[in-house]
């Protein structure tokens, strides 16, 4: 009685053909050798960029709605604006947030659309639709950001026995040395208490002296103004 031989169990099906071809031949290590190969020829070719410029076209709005609250401004005029935003071609998203007598809106859009073209949409749509922007709305600026305007590195102010005012004294002190260091895009200070001159009306005076409101309005807001003349001529009462 002979014996089985090994080849009367060995299947003869096209998959076990296969696996027979690798295992009795060089092929697997011809083919991990070329795959290695391929993937070293492409780490070596591809192109790389320690910080690739990733194009995001984005933009805030800052909306101007003086005499509303927050919860107002949310409803009359941020509510509105985004809606009417996110109907440009090209907006992926619609940011907003509201606060007493003024909005914020940040409208971004998709990755790799044109930051020109997509600016020019943005103001185009705001310029188009003036007649339905909410009566709240007084003005509002348009300002780009670019990715040079994130911040890499925020320092932290903080002294045992100064007041925030203080503190934003010497905050504008640092900014301004910051600023003149080289390679330095934009240095600015965040928090604090700033200066405020506060006026308070006394109502009978203004009646003794046959002035309104509006009349302290415009006297304040000329003692801000200072002309080019002014400030030579202050620079000359200092040097003297």
């Amino acid at each position: 009685m002979t014996s089985p031989s090994k080849n009367d169990h060995v299947p003869n099906d096209f998959l076990s053909g296969i696996v027979r071809a690798f295992l009795e031949s060089n092929l697997s290590i011809i083919l991990i050798i070329t795959a290695s190969l391929v993937g070293l020829a492409a780490l070596w070719l591809t192109p790389r960029e320690e910080d690739p410029q990733i194009v995001v076209p984005l933009a805030d709005i800052f909306v101007n709605a003086p005499g509303y609250d927050a919860d107002q401004v949310e409803q009359l005029v941020s509510t509105p604006l985004e809606r009417m935003l996110s109907q440009i071609d090209g907006v992926e998203y619609v940011y907003s947030m509201s606060r007493d007598d003024q909005a914020i809106i940040t409208v971004r859009f998709y990755v790799g659309q044109d930051r020109e073209r997509s600016l020019v949409k943005l103001f185009k749509k705001l310029n188009e639709n003036q007649d339905v922007i909410p009566s709240a709305v007084r003005d509002w600026i348009l300002k780009p950001v670019e990715i040079d305007d994130v911040p890499i590195v925020t320092l932290a102010l903080q002294g045992a026995g100064n007041d925030s005012f203080q503190l934003r004294r010497i905050g504008e002190e640092f900014v301004e040395r910051l600023a003149t260091i080289r390679n330095v895009n934009r240095a600015y200070l965040v928090g604090g208490e700033p200066r405020v001159a506060q006026v308070e009306i006394s109502p009978d005076r203004l009646q003794a002296y046959q002035l309104t409101l509006i009349d302290v309005q415009r006297a304040i807001r000329a003692a801000n103004d200072v002309a080019p003349g002014d400030q030579s001529l202050a620079r000359t009462c200092r040097s003297n």
